[in-house]
C-alpha cells in the first residue's frame, strides 16, 4: 500500500508530538546527567530526522526493512540509556502497514515483541538493579520472569494492536476515497457522453428536419433562378420562413432549458395547435401529466415533437391521435396517425428520429413499442415509471 502525502504527514505530526512530549517529560526531571540529557537529545534528534523519511513502496523491499528495523531498534536500545521511546516502536509498527505486505507485517510485529519485552526485561535489570517484583502492577506478588513476561507481553499486544487498527484504518480510508473519485471521474466522463448524446438528439430533433428543408428549398431556386425565377423567388420565401422556424425553435429550447417552472401540459398544447394550424392535418388529442422534474418534461417533451415532425415529413397522414396520461405507477404517451406506415426494421437501421425517440425513453428508464404496417398507419406506445 503506498503511502498518500496525507498519511505521511499523519506520522510526520505524530512523531514531532510524541518527540516534543517525551522530551519535555526528560526534561522536568530534576536529577538528571549531562551523559543523560545528551542521550537523549541525539536519541530524539535522530527520530526527527527520521520523520522527514518514509520510503514509498516502490523503493526495494530492504531499504523499507532496514528503515523500519533501524527506527525500532533505536527506540528499543535507547531504553538501555535510561530514555523512555517506547511510542516510536508502535509508529514504526504502523509504518510498517505501508511499506510491507500484510504477511510481512504480522510477522515484524511478532520478532520486534520478542525483542520489546527482552529489552524491557534487561533495561530493568540494569538500570534498576532491583527484583522485577519492584516494576509490576500492584496484585502480582509472584517475583519472577513468567509474570514480567506476561504483563508487559500483554501491553505489547494492546499496543502494537491498536497502532496497526489505526493504520489499517488510514488505509481503508485512502483505499475508500481513492474509489470515490474513480468513480467521480466515471460519473463525470458518462455524464460528458451523456450530454454528448442529449445534445446531437437536439439539434436532430429542432433543427435537423428544417434545415433539410431549407437545403431542399435552396437547391430548387438554384435550379430555377434561370428557368423559371418566379418558382424560385417562392422558394427562397419558403426557405426564409424555414430559415425563422429555425430560429425560433432554438430560442424555444433555450428558453425550455432555462425555465424552472416549464408546465408540460401547455407546451405540448401549445405544440398540437400549431400543428393543427394545417387544415389538412386533423389532430385530436388529450393530455393530462402530473408535475414532473424539468429534465423529465423536457424529454417528454423532445419524443412528442419528433413523432408529430415524422408524421408530418413522411407519413402523409390526415389525421393523428395523440394521448397522454398517468397512474400512480407510470406515464403513458400514445401517438397514432393513419398514414402509410412504413417498414420498422428498416427505418430502425436508418432512421435518426425513431433512435432519437428510442434514446429518450431509455434515458428515462422507460419502454418502447412502434406498432405499424405498410399503408396500415402507426402507433407509438412509451410507458415511463413514475
Amino acid at each position: 500500500m503506498k503511502a498518500s502525502l496525507s498519511t505521511r504527514r499523519t506520522f510526520q505530526y505524530l512523531e514531532w508530538f510524541f518527540t516534543a512530549m517525551l522530551l519535555l517529560m526528560e526534561c522536568s526531571q530534576a536529577e538528571l546527567s549531562f551523559t543523560l540529557i545528551a542521550s537523549s537529545l541525539t536519541a530524539y534528534g535522530i527520530f526527527f530526522l527520521l520523520s522527514w523519511v518514509f520510503p514509498g513502496q516502490d523503493c526495494p523491499l530492504w531499504q523499507r526493512i532496514g528503515y523500519l528495523v533501524f527506527g525500532i531498534f533505536l527506540a528499543i536500545s535507547t531504553s538501555f540509556l535510561g530514555i523512555n521511546s517506547d511510542l516510536f516502536v508502535f509508529i514504526y509498527l504502523g509504518k510498517s502497514c505501508f511499506l510491507l505486505e500484510r504477511k510481512q507485517v504480522y510477522l515484524m510485529t511478532a520478532i520486534t515483541g520478542f525483542f520489546w519485552v527482552l529489552g524491557q526485561l534487561l533495561s530493568n535489570l540494569i538500570l534498576v538493579k532491583q527484583p522485577l517484583q519492584a516494576n509490576l502492577p500492584s496484585g502480582f506478588e509472584t517475583d519472577n520472569l513468567i509474570t514480567f513476561t506476561i504483563v508487559f507481553g500483554s501491553i505489547y499486544l494492546i499496543s502494537s494492536t491498536l497502532a496497526i487498527l489505526f493504520s489499517l484504518m488510514m488505509i481503508a480510508e485512502y483505499k475508500s476515497r481513492k474509489r470515490a473519485e474513480s468513480l467521480a471521474e466515471q460519473v463525470e466522463t458518462l455524464a460528458t457522453a451523456l450530454e454528448r448524446h442529449r445534445i446531437a438528439r437536439d439539434i436532430h430533433d429542432s433543427l435537423g428536419h428544417t434545415l433539410t428543408d431549407l437545403d431542399n428549398q435552396l437547391e430548387v431556386a438554384q435550379k430555377l433562378r434561370h428557368h423559371n425565377p418566379n418558382q424560385a423567388l417562392q422558394a427562397i420565401d419558403t426557405a426564409k420562413l424555414l430559415a425563422s422556424q429555425c430560429i425560433e425553435e432554438v430560442s424555444q429550447a433555450i428558453q425550455t432549458m432555462r425555465q424552472s417552472d416549464f408546465d408540460l401540459n401547455q407546451a405540448l398544447a401549445t405544440l398540437v395547435e400549431q400543428v393543427r394550424q394545417n387544415p389538412a392535418l386533423q389532430v385530436h388529442y388529450e393530455i393530462n401529466f402530473p408535475p414532473l422534474p424539468l429534465q423529465t418534461s423536457h424529454q417528454i417533451y423532445c419524443i412528442v415533437k419528433e413523432g408529430i415532425t415524422n408524421i408530418q415529413k413522411h407519413a402523409h397522414a390526415s389525421q393523428i391521435w395523440f394521448r397522454g396520461h398517468w397512474t400512480t405507477e407510470e406515464i403513458l404517451l400514445e401517438l397514432k396517425d393513419n398514414g402509410v406506415g412504413f417498414d420498422l426494421e428498416r427505418v430502425q437501421r436508418k432512421g435518426f428520429g425513431i433512435q432519437g425517440i428510442a434514446e429518450r425513453v431509455q434515458l428515462l428508464g422507460g419502454a418502447l413499442t412502434i406498432n405499424t404496417d405498410p399503408d396500415q398507419g402507426t402507433q407509438i406506445l412509451v410507458v415511463l415509471p413514475l
